[in-house]
């Protein structure tokens, strides 16, 4: 599965809002939470030290015995609201066994009602019952427990004579914490809203010239040599340098397109193709390659050019010769070279050919009648008119690259090559001559007629000749 794509733009604004908020986050956790627990702190030694202080407020609660006495336990309540941020909800005693004095223990009934108007209603309907309620230390909204151990001045160790429970309103404290957060919630989107927005902004501007540089790329992929870097990418940065070297590699690419363009001219399409993609020199080195090989000559030529000026004779050559590259090139062929008036063909070099034989044959053929009709064009405007004599061939021969470190061609050469160019000579203009291994390969698709075993340079023997005079495929569609 392909990972999801995300645009640089995003990402970046991501990025940015991301760290504004947990920046956002750190500057409320220090400016909001931290002093609201600091506040509630403060709450606690502001009790505590309302107890320890009782006395000189006219307050004992350290009286001797196990009892308390309930005016003074009333007296602390009611008096809590002389010191700024302490509102004592209610007050519990325990003795020194552990047992709750319902007697002394008391609820501030307003402060109460605030936190809870239930547990308010009823400390009203039953006291005792609402005390033991609270004494049985559920967690109360607006309510934070402080716990007092109680000690007696004299004595040894100061000995524990009971225990007192404070629960101290927080509901002033937590609605300042709630407008706090509230408005630092507004403060926080808003200044989250315009972050994102700028990030966006900015990372738009950012992205843009690899987008560009992006869409830019993909018409070089297409083939588009002549794009070069938007203007977006002109920038005095390391964008700016990659937009540079994009252009630098448009123009490498463009100078490729150029020489290949100009190789294809000199030497077949295949051919200039593995130059352009050999990493290292080419290597001189031969291999065996089965090979189908045509040859083609102009019957006539030393008489006809006698007549005709150089530049006649080379438009006359060329015009001719775009009918043989052009059919060469539809059927898998390479044009490997042009001597003179003759033209060598072949399949299966450089790049391996699926039944060369075949197309060779059908190649072949197809020179002639396109040659043919090309003639009888020539004819109607007056013009000279010439006819080919092809011989062809099959059999292993060595292609390489042949000639000098300095000078290289690619061809191949054997008795194959030889053979076929000795077929060639036994042509007359409009015939296609083949040995006999190419016509046991094509047999079934042309019509053929045996010729008298000729003796041929190079061989011992006589060799067995065939002329193809048309192709039944050829026959079979135009029916």
């Amino acid at each position: 599965m392909p990972m999801r794509r995300f645009p640089l733009r995003l990402k970046i604004a991501g990025f940015a809002g991301g760290l504004i908020l947990l920046a956002t986050a750190l500057v409320a956790l220090f400016t909001v939470i931290l002093p609201w627990r600091a506040k509630l702190k403060a709450q606690e030694r502001l009790a505590s030290q309302l107890v320890k202080t009782a006395l000189p407020l006219g307050i004992d609660l350290r009286a001797d015995g196990a009892h308390f006495d309930p005016t003074r336990v009333h007296a602390l309540v009611e008096n809590s609201s002389r010191v700024q941020g302490v509102e004592i909800v209610y007050a519990l005693l325990w003795d020194d066994r552990g047992n709750l004095d319902s007697a002394a223990s008391l609820a501030n009934v307003p402060l109460l009602r605030k936190a809870s108007e239930q547990l308010a209603q009823l400390y009203l309907r039953d006291r005792a019952h609402a005390l033991e309620y609270l004494a049985v230390g559920r967690r109360q909204s607006g309510i934070r427990r402080l716990p007092i151990k109680l000690t007696a001045d004299s004595g040894p160790g100061h000995s524990t004579i009971g225990r007192l429970e404070l629960g101290l309103s927080t509901m002033a404290i937590d609605s300042e914490l709630r407008r706090s957060l509230i408005r630092d919630a507004f403060v926080l989107a808003g200044t989250l809203f315009f972050a994102v927005m700028s990030a966006l902004s900015i990372a738009r501007r950012i992205a843009q010239p690899l987008t560009d540089l992006s869409a830019a790329m993909g018409r070089v992929r297409e083939g588009d040599f002549e794009i070069t870097a938007a203007p977006s990418t002109r920038t005095n940065d390391e964008i700016g340098d990659l937009a540079r070297s994009f252009d630098e590699m448009t123009l490498g690419l463009k100078e490729r397109e150029r020489l290949r363009g100009t190789l294809g001219r000199y030497v077949s399409g295949d051919v200039a193709e593995r130059i352009l993609s050999e990493t290292d020199d080419l290597s001189l080195r031969g291999e065996v390659r089965h090979v189908a090989v045509l040859f083609l000559d102009v019957r006539g030529f030393t008489t006809i050019s006698e007549k005709l000026t150089p530049t006649e004779v080379v438009a006359l050559l060329n015009e001719y010769f775009d009918v043989v590259v052009d059919r060469v090139a539809a059927h898998g062929g390479t044009v490997n070279k042009f001597i003179g008036d003759a033209a060598m063909c072949i399949w299966g070099a450089p790049k391996h050919a699926v039944q060369g034989e075949r197309s060779a044959v059908l190649c072949a053929l197809e020179i002639q009648a396109r040659a043919k009709k090309l003639s009888a064009e020539r004819t109607k405007r007056g013009l000279t008119t010439v006819g080919f004599g092809i011989g062809i061939n099959a059999g292993e021969a060595v292609a390489g690259n042949l000639g000098a470190a300095k000078r290289l061609e690619y061809t191949v050469i054997g008795d194959a090559v030889n053979l076929a160019q000795r077929l060639e000579s036994q042509a007359r203009a409009g015939e296609v001559l083949v040995s006999q291994p190419v016509y046991d390969k094509v047999a079934l698709d042309v019509d053929a007629a045996p010729r008298d075993p000729v003796k041929l340079k190079g061989k011992s023997k006589p060799v067995p000749l065939w002329e193809i005079r048309r192709t039944k495929v050829v026959a079979t569609e135009a029916a």
